[in-house]
């Protein structure tokens, strides 16, 4: 389908593009917790719901605000992708961690196997070859969050256990935070 060859093709050019791009980040300060309220805004009409919890009020970092909007729209996709409609809801929390502002996005769905772990985020990369059809995409997602978090002087890690669920780690560094 020609369709879906464009799309393809315009994911790995943005992912070329962005692996040259760690110099023309639009940085600004960015108040993470108000990106997240805004981003999880948009979700919802989701059948499977999305909580934010343990938030401080204010944790700033300097980043360029539509790559991060797009690394967490990413995760956040995979995570109502791979729940099951009787799942919990999808826990979003933020935190400091040493020089860190962490966000950690948690579901409750099929989860990963082990051996597949250290390759998610490899392009094209695809756990479950036989959902793609029904799931969509082109394994570029995850590959793509890394580029933008690396970018950003950060990194993204993954635990996941099968059948109990999966949780994303997004690390921004030197942050601060205000608990009022």
């Amino acid at each position: 389908d020609i369709e879906e060859m464009e799309q393809m093709i315009n994911e790995i050019l943005d992912t070329a593009r962005r692996h040259h791009m760690h110099s023309k980040l639009k940085r600004r300060p960015v108040n993470l917790v108000d990106l997240l309220h805004e981003v999880v805004s948009a979700y919802k009409e989701q059948q499977t719901a999305i909580e934010l919890i343990d938030l401080p009020s204010c944790v700033e970092i300097h980043v360029d605000f539509e790559q991060i909007k797009i690394v967490l729209k990413n995760i956040i996709n995979n995570a109502i992708k791979y729940s099951q409609p009787d799942s919990a809801p999808i826990q979003i929390s933020a935190m400091l961690e040493e020089s860190y502002a962490v966000v950690r996005i948690t579901d409750f769905g099929i989860g990963i196997p082990e051996e597949d772990l250290t390759h998610i985020f490899e392009p094209f990369y695809r756990v479950d070859k036989s959902r793609t059809k029904d799931t969509g995409g082109y394994g570029l997602g995850l590959s793509l969050c890394k580029t933008i978090m690396e970018a950003h002087g950060g990194k993204i890690v993954v635990h996941s256990r099968l059948q109990e669920g999966t949780t994303v780690f997004l690390y921004f560094p030197s942050a601060t935070t205000s608990a009022v």
